[in-house]
């Protein structure tokens, strides 16, 4: 468990999620990302789904499996800014952050951790969204030094290529000696930060 409180962080990941969704053109979803076996139109129904995974498990309820329903494009920034009110709402009890959680997989976390897991993985996969579809500029840079943070704190070895190479994250790659914080958090997640 960390120390640190990322709510309000994890809260501005789904703002930036929407804003890069709302930028993806309709050429774009069928165009390849850094995450392996998502194009743009996946990767978005991903986000999404996570999103919505946030907030249930705020709440107290069962996270589902891995699949996540298909989101036109036109819908996706809305879906992503509701999903994000609710999640605010649902974390805002501080006693969410103490109480424990079952994952699909079966790993028991406490909520602060989960915060953590889950802005690491919406800040990941808006990376991969930005990345894929020439939005780096629209990142917002103070949220990649608490992704990194968050990240070092959820993400064991064991997790790494564990659903085949680079699923659901990479081995940690080095950063260029000039990088931004993205590209470290990009680096550290697997993915080439350049």
């Amino acid at each position: 468990m960390t120390a640190t409180d990322h709510r309000l962080e994890l809260s501005r990941n789904y703002e930036l999620a929407a804003d890069l969704a709302a930028g993806v053109k309709p050429d774009q979803l069928t165009l390849a990302t850094p995450c392996p076996e998502l194009d743009v139109a996946a990767l978005i129904d991903h986000l999404v789904g996570a999103g919505w995974r946030v907030v249930a498990l705020a709440r107290g309820e069962g996270a589902a499996g891995e699949g996540f329903p298909h989101v036109e494009l036109p819908a996706a920034a809305d879906e992503l800014r509701r999903a994000g009110k609710e999640a605010g709402s649902a974390w805002a009890d501080d006693t969410r952050l103490s109480a424990t959680t079952t994952m699909p997989w079966g790993e028991t976390y406490d909520g602060r951790t989960v915060v953590d897991m889950y802005l690491a993985e919406l800040a990941a996969h808006s990376w991969d969204l930005a990345f894929a579809t020439g939005q780096l500029d629209r990142l917002d840079p103070g949220l990649a030094a608490p992704a990194l943070a968050a990240a070092r704190s959820t993400i064991r070895p064991e997790y790494r290529d564990a659903m085949g190479p680079g699923n659901p994250f990479g081995a940690e790659l080095p950063a260029p000696a000039d990088a931004t914080d993205w590209e470290r958090f990009a680096a550290f997640m697997g993915r080439r930060p350049r």
